[in-house]
């Protein structure tokens, strides 16, 4: 059987942070439910996304600007490192695909 890890991100570049050889960008999403008395609420989930790829994460940390449209795809990655002692536990999320849609 075919197995799949793959993620679609569609919201707006919150922040940049380029790195040596990568970029960190946290990006606001939007969901929205109803409540028991029909009332419909909205919360803001802020997810970030790992660009790991040189020549990708140079371009993202030159066009993605805060407040720009983004539509990302990529795959989850499950890591862990020992801090103090202690082993941590990472899940994060790798970008294959970046797109940025500039604010006019």
């Amino acid at each position: 059987m075919k197995s799949v890890n793959r993620f679609t991100i569609h919201g707006n570049v919150g922040s940049v942070a380029p790195f040596d050889k990568s970029t960190r960008v946290n990006i606001a999403t939007n969901r929205n439910w109803r409540d028991e008395q029909g009332h419909v609420k909205e919360a803001t989930d802020w997810v970030q996304v790992t660009v790991l790829e040189e020549k990708q994460a140079a371009w993202v940390a030159e066009n993605a600007k805060p407040g720009d449209v983004v539509l990302v795809e990529g795959r989850i990655s499950n890591n862990s490192f020992k801090r103090n002692g202690e082993t941590v536990y990472t899940t994060d999320l790798i970008a294959s695909t970046f797109n940025v849609f500039p604010k006019p």
